[in-house]
């Protein structure tokens, strides 16, 4: 079978695939649907049960479903797993891309036991996973012990139409803004993004340095930033400032210092790689997925889920002399050029041409 013979349904969420996942699919052949495509639930607000029905509609009733060779999942769904037990044959294969919260929320405990039981089972029965990062990759294969399915690595890269306008991007390096990118609303999200971590680091690191101050991008509602900054004095929420979502991403960046970005669990977030484009030093934790690109510029960029040690970076980063914080720019904007759409999207195919090979794949 030559890799154009095949013939891939991509499956995602609504209301669309993450951007690069849409183009990594694409890239390979996917014709998409919505993973819901025949019972609309995975938008909706419904009960358990009706979501239980839901998983085994889509997964029975899939359309043109002998078309498909392999079906590429976005995330780790359940329909594609009843669709594999019930109706594919045994030369179909199901795979799925995890670039999401799932398996560090297994790790480290956030999910019920029950609830990681299950996605252990669910997870077992694809035939390969594509994890992005190393971080992912590693979490993959200590969660799912004895026999697993096939696990691959792969990454993300900066959409190409982002690249020209983060390049123009100057930094103000004498400044004293740090900046964070990403979108709540609320909930599990917020802990999933370290946004506590990060609010509760800066008001460590601004008794050292009163000139700081935090802005962050992202759609978060009233509710959720009110309660993140309650029990904090003002001299400390003055200098926060919730902007929303915006249109004017890199005005934000040319007016920061430093990118911060703390997370539990973030797989591969793309926002880090365009911090580093447009000349930002970011300061990540180790349960961010991108640190094996960070550390590229230096191991110490690297920091635990610990807002005190986080505290302690932020200051001595902003305490660094104007030139060494330009040679940090630089190599910033140098390591983050391998992490291109055109790149991501060529591993992705040769981690395609590997699959077919050791999932054994023949028309």
């Amino acid at each position: 079978m030559k890799p154009g013979d095949i013939k891939i349904a991509y499956l995602h969420g609504r209301s669309g695939p993450h951007v690069m996942h849409g183009r990594l699919a694409k890239s390979v052949g996917g014709e998409f649907y919505h993973v819901d495509t025949k019972m609309r639930w995975h938008d909706l607000k419904t009960t358990r049960l009706y979501k239980i029905f839901g998983w085994i509609v889509n997964g029975i009733f899939f359309p043109k479903i002998r078309k498909y060779h392999l079906f590429l999942i976005s995330g780790p769904h359940v329909s594609p797993i009843v669709m594999k037990t019930l109706r594919l044959s045994r030369k179909q294969r199901v795979v799925a891309h995890l670039g999401d919260e799932t398996l560090y929320f297994m790790y480290s405990g956030w999910y019920s036991k029950l609830s990681k039981r299950f996605m252990l089972a669910i997870l077992s029965r694809y035939d390969a996973l594509l994890c992005e990062g190393a971080m992912s990759s590693h979490l993959a294969n200590r969660l799912l012990k004895g026999k697993k399915p096939k696990i691959y690595t792969t990454y993300l890269g900066v959409p190409k139409e982002r690249l020209n306008k983060l390049n123009s991007i100057t930094p103000n390096l004498n400044g004293t803004n740090i900046i964070f990118i990403a979108a709540g609303p609320s909930g599990w999200r917020s802990w999933y993004k370290g946004l506590d971590l990060m609010i509760s680091a800066f008001s460590i690191a601004k008794k050292s340095n009163q000139l700081l101050r935090f802005t962050i991008v992202g759609e978060w509602n009233q509710q959720e930033v009110k309660s993140q900054l309650s029990g904090y004095d003002k001299s400390i929420t003055r200098d926060i400032s919730f902007v929303g979502r915006t249109n004017e991403i890199e005005k934000y960046l040319a007016e920061s210092t430093l990118y911060l970005h703390c997370s539990r669990g973030d797989a591969f977030p793309t926002v880090t790689l365009e911090a580093m484009i447009s000349g930002l030093v970011p300061i990540v934790s180790e349960w961010t997925g991108t640190k094996e690109v960070v550390q590229e510029i230096e191991n110490g960029f690297v920091v635990p889920l610990e807002p005190e040690i986080i505290a302690e970076k932020i200051v001595w980063y902003f305490n660094l002399p104007s030139n060494l914080k330009q040679r940090y720019s630089l190599m910033a904007r140098e390591v983050a050029k391998k992490f291109t759409e055109e790149r991501a999207v060529i591993h992705y195919q040769k981690v395609f041409q590997k699959l077919y090979k050791d999932l054994k794949m023949t028309l």
